[in-house]
């Protein structure tokens, strides 16, 4: 469908560039992890509006809120995810470690897709709770970010500093 293709590709692109440029504002100025936080809320966000598409059908309004939505998250989350990766490493072995760092960050992405599958089969295709589902999954990282918080902003500063 030539709608599908336009809203994912040409306006998810400049969505994409623009939040890109901001998230990355937005990090300088207040930190990696309140930019992982924002991430996290916006991807449970984008999922829970896959989840309404899913249950209402196709709606070109709801479609390409949908993917501005989506395309915000990606953006967002890649910048605050490589900020925190490269705030982690020693300058010395930075790439080594962030190879190794950013390997191991896609290990769970890569090891659930890979059975999400399996999961809409056992929800019976029921794709609008599959999407809230995944919306739910959010929520332990987001505890964690908060009970790690000062932690991993203290360590963050200072890898900064060095």
């Amino acid at each position: 469908n030539s709608d599908i293709a336009y809203y994912s590709k040409l306006v998810s692109w400049g969505v994409t560039v623009v939040f890109s440029l901001l998230s990355g504002a937005f990090v300088l100025r207040f930190g990696v992890l309140r930019g992982l936080f924002v991430a996290g809320i916006a991807m449970a966000a984008s999922n829970l509006m896959f989840s309404v598409l899913a249950a209402v059908g196709p709606v070109k309004w709801l479609f390409a809120s949908t993917v501005i939505v989506d395309g915000f998250t990606s953006a967002w989350s890649n910048v605050a995810f490589v900020a925190f990766l490269s705030s982690l490493c020693d300058r010395t072995y930075t790439a080594t470690q962030y190879a190794l760092l950013a390997s191991l960050g896609t290990l769970g992405r890569t090891f659930f897709a890979s059975s999400s599958g399996q999961l809409v089969d056992w929800l019976q295709g029921n794709w609008p709770l599959f999407f809230m589902l995944t919306a739910v999954a959010v929520i332990p990282s987001l505890l964690i970010l908060l009970a790690l918080g000062k932690r991993l902003d203290h360590a963050t500063q200072s890898a900064q500093s060095d």
